[in-house]
């Protein structure tokens, strides 16, 4: 599952930021051009940063927080604009978005624990 929510949120985000040169992707949710370009950069560079550490994961002891911080901004991101997408069907589609995208960071909470709490016996 985190695998597939960092190749969407990648895709997602270099869809909002390409798309933000030509049009307002976000213009329901109040980010116009500049701030849509940010949320497609932000979303991008968090997909990045997860997916280094699913990469890498179990080679480093602390590969894990790297998951971990690209979940909590992928999910971040995504509740914003269920939150903004209230009396709109992208309230519907954004909240179940951020609400898997929760569980992720949970399961990824989890593994940094067991990291932090010297389970994991990795350098």
């Amino acid at each position: 599952m985190e695998i597939l929510s960092a190749v969407f949120a990648a895709g997602f985000g270099l869809f909002i930021w390409g798309q933000s040169f030509h049009s307002e992707p976000l213009a329901w949710a109040g980010l116009h051009n500049g701030a849509a370009l940010m949320f497609g950069q932000a979303m991008s560079l968090a997909a990045l940063i997860h997916a280094l550490g699913v990469r890498i994961n179990g080679h480093w002891r602390w590969s894990p927080v790297l998951r971990l911080a690209g979940m909590i901004v992928h999910t971040a991101l995504f509740a914003w604009l269920a939150w903004h997408g209230t009396g709109q069907t992208a309230a519907y589609t954004y909240g179940w978005g951020a609400g898997l995208l929760a569980y992720g960071a949970w399961s990824a909470g989890r593994d940094t624990w067991r990291a932090w709490s010297g389970e994991w016996k990795l350098i």
